[in-house]
């Protein structure tokens, strides 16, 4: 018997169709099996599709995620978490709680809320506690080869994870992260020796944005992922472990995408408990329904 369910995809960090990130949103998606999620975000193509369901049972969340690369399942990912929140806001989903939703997801139990109305409003979504996992300061040349520019020394590359495990970079030199030029072989190479997700490069600016962020994950299928939530809601650990914070303070705004033409602009907030929340603008830019 042919299944139709409620499907979006919407873009995401952005209040622009076409920019951003996109994610595929399948609603009310408690039947399929998850062989059948699988597949469906096989098809899709996409970085990551979504399935929103009934939460578990005194779980006390308005719903529950789940999040599927074209190959494998996520416990959490950050744009997906943004652009699922809005997909369930904009079909009506009930909440609990009329000032905070809270999603059921791989990594427990998140709150989100939104700040604004209509076209304006942004999503904000507390990550999973950030790990520090390992330091990379003598793999600097291999990992300065791959990315095509010099990476620091003095604050090395690391690596942490929140879901998901980011080696981060710092370029110091703004005019030399443009100049990045990722050798997506090389890439591949070494997020598989490191046992990471990809490698996510950056520079602070001293303005606003604060932060310009470049993601790699060829060896889960994303040479470049456009706007990465992930990663963004993990750097504030790595800023504070080599005390680089206090130069973009503990609100701030992240730049990732423009140099692939997606734009994106994501939220960061370093909470006093050191939980970093993410948020940004979404909008839908396709809206029907998925036949299964």
């Amino acid at each position: 018997m042919t299944r139709v369910l409620p499907f979006k995809q919407v873009d995401v960090f952005t209040g622009v169709p076409f920019k951003g990130n996109p994610v595929a949103v399948v609603i009310d998606a408690d039947e399929l099996s998850d062989e059948e999620m699988q597949r469906v975000a096989n098809w899709t193509n996409l970085s990551e599709t979504t399935f929103i369901c009934e939460p578990s049972a005194g779980s006390g969340a308005d719903y529950k995620l789940r999040i599927f690369t074209p190959a494998i399942e996520l416990a959490f990912a950050g744009h997906p978490t943004v652009g699922s929140a809005h997909a369930y806001i904009e079909r009506g989903g009930a909440r609990l709680d009329p000032d905070v939703m809270r999603m059921e997801c791989g990594a427990g139990i998140l709150a989100l809320h939104a700040e604004g109305e209509g076209s304006e409003s942004v999503i904000f979504t507390e990550t999973p506690p950030a790990e520090f996992i390992h330091e990379y300061g003598s793999s600097h040349d291999v990992i300065s080869q791959a990315v095509g520019v010099d990476v620091g020394m003095e604050t090395p590359p690391a690596c942490i994870y929140n879901g998901p495990s980011w080696v981060f970079c710092y370029v110091p030199d703004g005019a030399e992260f443009d100049r990045i030029k990722p050798d997506m072989s090389a890439i591949t190479r070494l997020s598989d020796d490191f046992s990471a997700t990809g490698i996510a490069v950056f520079t602070l600016t001293g303005g606003d944005p604060a932060v310009r962020i470049r993601c790699f994950a060829p060896l889960f299928g994303m040479p470049e992922d456009p706007v990465t939530g992930s990663a963004n809601g993990a750097l504030p650990a790595y800023l504070t472990k080599y005390g680089l914070l206090g130069r973009t303070g503990r609100v701030y705004t992240s730049s990732q995408g423009r140099e692939i033409g997606r734009d994106g602009s994501v939220h960061v907030r370093v909470r006093e408990d050191d939980r970093t929340e993410i948020g940004g603008q979404s909008v839908t830019v396709i809206e029907g329904e998925i036949r299964l």
